[in-house]
């Protein structure tokens, strides 16, 4: 008789299954988990940044085939190069405050921009995930619908499990846009001035300043060229020039050839 109520006692006590107690919280936002329960893991957020391509942008002082006059110390060329890199930045953009309710719990959505925290992969479905709010991470899918399903934090774990009760949110219809933004960085890389100097011994005289990229002329290389007076094309760091006029005082040209 003692036996079979030893027996009772412990398949009663089998029976009970206990919750760890790391998935308990003592504050009231902490749900209770029974049950056995299965974690995910959050995956990393894509890049916030992302490079958009370079293109090499050039200003220079002239416009090809346009008459030009340069007197004695002005350019006759000026010509900056810059490499502009690209980026573009995406965010999740939140344009008006939406009620999340879960069961008897109500939570306040700000508008705001949010960045996107990670992602999590559901079936053959990837969903960005929001910024931790209280214990809940919320999903927004690629189109940008905030999900009904949601992401709970397991207590001191870096794992989350997942619930599909139906998170309501008011207004019904609310969803986020995703936010771009460019900028842009420029790297000089050239930057050289050819300055007229005159009609000298039979000579155009011209006066290449390669200045050093970033300093706008101010440190750099010099070096003094001459062409025959009587010519009408020159060739000026890759430029064709076609020289109409020039005397000690001023030149006349068109640049016809970057």
């Amino acid at each position: 008789m003692k036996q079979a109520l030893y027996v009772l006692i412990l398949s009663l006590l089998a029976s009970c299954a206990l919750v760890p107690d790391e998935w308990y919280d003592d504050s009231p936002n902490t749900r209770e988990i029974s049950g056995p329960v299965r974690s995910y893991s959050i995956l990393p957020p894509p890049p916030e940044t992302v490079f958009d391509g370079s293109e090499t942008v050039y200003r220079t002082n002239y416009t090809l085939n346009e008459t030009l006059v340069a007197k004695v110390g002005e350019p006759v060329l000026r010509i900056q190069a810059f490499k502009k890199d690209n980026f573009v930045t995406h965010q999740l953009i939140l344009e008006k405050p939406v009620t999340v309710t879960i069961e008897k719990e109500e939570m306040l959505l700000p508008a705001k921009r949010y960045p996107v925290f990670g992602t999590f992969e559901w079936g053959a479905e990837t969903f960005y995930v929001l910024p931790k709010y209280k214990q809940y991470y919320f999903l927004v899918n690629m189109k940008g619908e905030l999900q009904p399903m949601y992401l709970y934090e397991i207590k001191n774990s870096d794992k989350v499990t997942i619930f599909n009760d139906k998170a309501k949110f008011s207004p019904s219809s609310a969803r986020m846009k995703m936010y771009s933004f460019s900028n842009q960085e420029k790297i000089p890389f050239t930057d050289f001035e050819v300055i007229y100097d005159g009609v000298k011994n039979n000579q155009i005289v011209l006066f290449y300043k390669n200045a050093v990229p970033g300093t706008d002329g101010n440190t750099g290389s010099f070096d003094t060229r001459g062409y025959p007076a009587d010519s009408t094309m020159i060739s000026v760091e890759g430029r064709l020039l076609r020289v109409l006029r020039a005397d000690r005082d001023q030149m006349t040209y068109v640049v016809i050839k970057d």
